[in-house]
């Protein structure tokens, strides 16, 4: 496997895998569960335009992972100069490729880049209902640091 910075022409996958990723544990997804589909832009939808986000904030900053020509995840990250915190907003592996420490590889190589840029720590943050990323972070010397509930409101 080889990571390496993403290109353009990998935005469809890496939408493709955000969206297999993170089904059944997004937050679109139970917002979706509770007021249906948003402005006729289902969960999917909304889920699928963070990785364009990712990408417009912070180029220099999405890696992506390759197995044998195929892109089988990816990891985004944003800095803060200022504080000199790294955040990574998304990771996602795809189902097919699971199980073999992509995710950790990932987590690891956004971390070294965070030191090379200069950062003193890193951020990153789970679902409750997400069981992966609750094993995966602290095995990657992540340390919880508080819990957050979200709350919708119809307008």
């Amino acid at each position: 496997m080889i990571i390496r910075l993403w290109q353009s022409s990998d935005l469809d996958e890496l939408r493709r895998i955000t969206i297999e990723g993170f089904e059944g544990i997004a937050i679109d997804q139970n917002v979706e569960k509770k007021f249906g589909v948003l402005a006729g832009h289902d969960w999917r939808d909304r889920k699928g335009r963070h990785v364009d986000d990712d990408v417009a904030a912070n180029p220099d900053g999405v890696f992506v992972a390759e197995l044998e020509g195929q892109v089988v995840g990816y990891i985004s990250t944003r800095l803060d100069r200022e504080l000199k915190k790294g955040r990574i907003p998304n990771l996602a592996v795809d189902k097919r490729a699971q199980g073999r420490g992509l995710g950790r590889q990932l987590i690891e190589y956004a971390l070294d880049y965070f030191r090379r840029e200069g950062m003193a720590f890193a951020m990153i943050e789970t679902m409750v209902n997400n069981p992966v990323g609750q094993h995966l972070y602290p095995s990657c010397g992540f340390v919880e640091v508080g819990r957050q509930i979200h709350y919708a409101a119809r307008l």
